[in-house]
């Protein structure tokens, strides 16, 4: 594992272009976010409001019926939203990959052809996104009827529900959906001709991506409590800021897609 993290730092550190893709994806992230946001917002009002025969806008009569028809759109667009941040990043993993295959084969790494890299294989990408999704589906519909049964106790509930609880069990969710996928992960970054994966490298896989979860639940809540705290003049600045803590915790994912792409290209053993 030492040698494993000590190339994936080594790449991070003097390549930039890595940091590229995943990057990328953090910001598709933030602008998908902000109009999903937006879209819930026009949705509320128009459903809220109906039009006058005297002309103009007045309150729904029944603002019960008027918030059902909302949800109705707004549940869809918010599965569509979280499924397309999956596929972003999944594609990102790849490019990540692509490009690192580019290096250590000592071409000049090219953001385009490794993005591009990934359009051959669209449909197992599309695949293990669904793959992601239908776990953490299955996962998040467990925990709420934990930690919302009335078959536990109150108490129960307090502690599901606090603060260290709810990092627990990220850090639970997130081991159990490495576990899960890792193989996928791995087979996907591989040509079709070589789809073994050992154990050691399975296990070396989720190590660094609850590690990788641990350091990024831990950053972002340290910067979401800094950015509340701040008070912001104009609407740019907040997207500024946004985005600049969004290249900062998506550091930590840069450097677990390496790793992945150096388990999948196996080069370690290589030079061993």
């Amino acid at each position: 594992m030492k040698a494993l993290w000590n190339k994936a730092f080594e790449l991070l550190r003097e390549h930039l272009v890595l940091w590229v893709p995943c990057l990328i994806a953090g910001i598709l992230m933030l602008v998908l976010g902000r109009l999903n946001r937006a879209e819930v917002h026009l949705l509320l009002k128009h459903f809220a409001t109906q039009h006058s025969v005297l002309g103009g806008d007045v309150a729904s009569g029944d603002p019960v019926r008027a918030q059902h028809q909302a949800m109705m759109i707004i549940y869809p667009l918010g599965f569509l939203e979280r499924f397309l941040k999956v596929f972003v990043f999944v594609v990102a993993l790849v490019s990540t990959k692509n490009l690192v295959q580019m290096i250590i084969e000592n071409q000049r790494p090219d953001v385009k052809v490794a993005v591009r890299g990934f359009i051959p294989r669209w449909r197992e990408v599309l695949l293990f996104s669904i793959k992601y999704m239908a776990i953490v589906a299955v996962f998040g519909g467990f925990l709420i009827v934990l930690t919302t049964s009335p078959l536990t106790s109150e108490r129960f509930h307090e502690i599901a529900l606090s603060k260290a609880s709810f990092f627990v069990q990220a850090l639970v969710m997130e081991g159990s959906l490495a576990w899960l996928l890792m193989p996928a992960a791995i087979r996907l970054l591989r040509s079709p001709s070589n789809p073994t994966i050992s154990t050691q490298d399975r296990k070396l896989g989720v190590v660094f991506a609850v590690a990788t979860a641990a350091g990024s639940l831990v950053l972002g809540n340290l910067l979401g409590n800094a950015e509340t705290a701040i008070v912001f003049d104009s609407p740019w600045e907040a997207w500024a800021i946004a985005v600049l803590n969004s290249i900062i915790t998506n550091a930590l994912y840069v450097l677990l897609f390496i790793a992945i792409a150096l388990l999948a290209i196996r080069k370690l053993e290589e030079e061993a």
